[in-house]
């Protein structure tokens, strides 16, 4: 099982970089949108096909692995854990591009981000808990994984918050429906990734110690008879 130990640990490298590429990803799309940089958006959204390609090859290769080895334990519990990190990773930098793409109706709408101090604090702390899952899946940190779950609630409730805050000024602000939608749009986009992080931390438990952690609360509130 040498050689499948062998590319398991490419895979997890392969895995590790693409985290890396997804975190510059979000980075690179919030400062466009802040920004105005309409070329700095389209780049995020072109980077975005790159890694589209990077997460097919990887469950692809997962795939040759679980046909050719028929692994088990520890082995197929990284296996399976690559596979839904990989989904997961891609779909944060589908809403990365998303972000991108938004920037050119930013522009033309001349939407003011400075005046949504809400939102940027969002994008801080959305920024933050995708590094800390990045930086936890290279550590595979069982722990730390805990704690990236507990802090979705700060953006789940920064989002109510900033969403509440926009509505409630519809009228007398000057911004239009269009706009607004945006805005609460690219607010959306944080609260999918700061769920999806939570996602990543949940595999990355599972992969350290073997426990499904997730939707444990709920089980536990309403055990089965």
């Amino acid at each position: 099982m040498a050689e499948l130990q062998e590319r398991l640990e490419k895979l997890i490298l392969r895995l590790d970089l693409m985290g890396m590429r997804v975190e510059q990803a979000l980075a690179d799309a919030i400062h466009a949108i802040k920004n105005n940089d309409v070329e700095a958006g389209k780049e995020v959204n072109l980077r975005d096909s790159a890694i589209d390609r990077e997460e097919v090859e990887i469950e692809q290769e997962c795939i040759r692995l679980l046909a050719l080895y028929q692994p088990a334990a520890i082995d197929l519990r990284t296996i399976c854990t690559i596979i839904k990190v990989n989904s997961d990773l891609e779909r944060i930098a589908d809403l990365a591009a998303g972000i991108g793409r938004r920037v050119k109706h930013v522009v033309e709408n001349q939407v003011d981000f400075e005046c949504h101090s809400d939102l940027d604090h969002l994008f801080v702390i959305t920024t933050d808990i995708l590094g800390r899952t990045v930086r936890t899946l290279k550590a595979v940190s069982a722990s730390t994984a805990r704690k990236i779950i507990e802090a979705d609630d700060e953006i789940d409730n920064q989002y109510r918050q900033f969403v509440s805050g926009v509505l409630a000024n519809q009228d007398r602000s000057a911004e239009t429906v269009e706009t607004a939608l945006t805005l609460i749009n690219t607010a959306k986009a944080m609260e999918r990734i700061g769920d999806l992080c939570t996602n990543i931390a949940e595999d990355i438990i599972f992969l350290k110690t073997g426990d499904i952690v997730r939707h444990a609360e709920a089980m536990k509130d309403n055990p089965q008879d």
